[in-house]
C-alpha cells in the first residue's frame, strides 16, 4: 500500500518556545516532513527562514484563517501563504447552527476560494464534530457546505477524531468527500463520553488505522498528528509515540 506523509499541528508550541529549531529539527528526524502553522518563520528575514525551514526536510502545509476574517483579509491571507511557500489558507471552525448559516457559509467560500484558487491558493475547511450534530432536512452541515460548495473553491482537512466524536464513521466521511480532502488530521480519543479526553494517535478509540488507509487509498497526500490537550506523556513524547505508531503500522 502507498504510505502517506507525515505532518505535525500544534503540540510543541511551548518546546519551539525555547527552541524553535532545535525542536523543529527533533520533529523532523521522527519523520514530519510538514507543519500546519509556520507563523513563527515571519519572524526575521522569513525567505532564510523559510529556506532553513526546507533543509531540515519540513514544510509549511497551511496557514490558517478564521471565517470571520476571510473577506477583509483575502489579499493578506494569499500574500502571507505565498510568503511562507504554502498553497493552502485553511478555516478551523465556523459555528453551521442553521441551515441558513452553512448556505452563507458556502457562498463565502466558493467567492474567496475562487478568487484564492487565481492566485493558486486552496482554500480549505477543517470539520469538528458539530457538523455532524446539527442535521437540516436529514443532511449532515458538513455534507450541507461540501455539496453547495464548488469542488474547485474549497477542499476539507477531515479530522478524524472530531468525526468519530459527532457520531459518524470517517471511513465513511473520507468516502464522500474523495477527491476533495486536502488533509486529515489524524486524532485520537482515549474515550466518547465528552470532549477532552485526547491521547496520542493508535491507544484510544478513534478507527485511525481504517481512517489512514481509507484516505490514503483515496489519494489524500498528507496525514496530520494533532493532539488539543496532552494526557499523561509530554508533548515530545506524544509527537513520538504518534509517529512511531503510524510508521509501525506502515501507513507512514
Amino acid at each position: 500500500m502507498q504510505k502517506a506523509k507525515l505532518g505535525l499541528i500544534g503540540l510543541v508550541h511551548e518546546e519551539a518556545k525555547q527552541d524553535y529549531w532545535g525542536t523543529m529539527e527533533k520533529v523532523a528526524a521522527l519523520g514530519y516532513q510538514g507543519i500546519e502553522g509556520g507563523e513563527s518563520l515571519l519572524q526575521g528575514d522569513v525567505e532564510a527562514n523559510v529556506k532553513r525551514f526546507h533543509d531540515i526536510g519540513l514544510q509549511v502545509l497551511t496557514i490558517s484563517s478564521g471565517k470571520d476574517q476571510l473577506s477583509d483579509n483575502v489579499d493578506n491571507l494569499i500574500a502571507k501563504a505565498k510568503s511562507l511557500h504554502t498553497d493552502r489558507v485553511t478555516v478551523w471552525w465556523a459555528p453551521c447552527d442553521s441551515r441558513q448559516a452553512v448556505l452563507e457559509d458556502a457562498a463565502l467560500y466558493n467567492e474567496v476560494g475562487a478568487k484564492m484558487a487565481q492566485e493558486g491558493i486552496t482554500l480549505c475547511y477543517h470539520n469538528h464534530h458539530h457538523e455532524f450534530l446539527n442535521v437540516f432536512d436529514g443532511v449532515y452541515a458538513l455534507d450541507l457546505l461540501a455539496a453547495n460548495t464548488d469542488p474547485a473553491a474549497l477542499k476539507f482537512v477531515v479530522d478524524v477524531a472530531w468525526v468519530t466524536f459527532g457520531g459518524e464513521d470517517p471511513v465513511r466521511v473520507l468516502k464522500r468527500l474523495k477527491g476533495r480532502i486536502a488533509s486529515v488530521h489524524v486524532k485520537d480519543f482515549a474515550r466518547l463520553d465528552e470532549p477532552g479526553h485526547f491521547t496520542a494517535v493508535g491507544t484510544g478509540v478513534v478507527n485511525v488505522k481504517g481512517s489512514v488507509q481509507t484516505a490514503t487509498e483515496i489519494g489524500v497526500e498528507w496525514m496530520v498528528v494533532e493532539q488539543d490537550t496532552l494526557r499523561n506523556l509530554n508533548a515530545m513524547e506524544t509527537v513520538t509515540l504518534s509517529a512511531l505508531y503510524l510508521r509501525e503500522a506502515g501507513l507512514v
